[in-house]
């Protein structure tokens, strides 16, 4: 590949953050067992399970827990994040290069072999880097602008060692 650099600055917000938590609670078949608590509950319900009215409002917070109160909690959850992570509070400029990865924000840089990345995985509104089972990086596509096309064909270039889910 030839020495090609890609740079972009990251504004990390709420959305990015809340479709990352939503995806790591709801992806794969956690989402079947989630949902299908709920569907299982709605269908009790309609059923006439539970004849007393505490049994029928504990079928209606069932039904709602994973539909509703979940994801809002993980909507509350990125809010907080958002605004009381200092990593969060200014911008992170990347650079992306055949080299490596670098940070930088503020006063402070970081480089990152490619080898750190185990997943890279493009989701509608992101493409998020694992770095572990509790790292990784988003990096939202709005930010990434027209560069986006480029960096995908980085991405499956200099990810060799680790698994690549990009959209064609």
């Amino acid at each position: 590949m030839e020495d090609k650099k890609i740079e972009f600055t990251v504004n990390m917000k709420t959305l990015y953050l809340f479709e990352f938590l939503y995806i790591n609670s709801y992806g794969g078949f956690r989402s079947i067992i989630n949902y299908g608590f709920s569907v299982i509950a709605i269908v009790a319900l309609i059923m006439g399970f539970g004849d007393s009215l505490i049994s029928k409002i504990a079928l209606v917070v069932l039904a709602l827990l994973f539909t509703v109160i979940n994801p809002a909690m993980l909507l509350f959850k990125a809010w907080r994040q958002a605004k009381l992570n200092p990593g969060f509070s200014s911008p992170v400029n990347y650079s992306f290069s055949s080299e490596g990865i670098t940070l930088t924000q503020g006063e402070a840089s970081q480089d990152a072999p490619w080898e750190l990345i185990l997943l890279a995985q493009e989701t509608r509104l992101s493409i998020i880097l694992f770095t572990g089972n509790n790292n990784a990086t988003i990096l939202p596509k709005a930010d990434i602008g027209e560069q986006l096309d480029a960096f995908r064909t980085m991405l499956g270039e200099m990810c060799t060692n680790g698994t690549v889910k990009l959209k064609k």
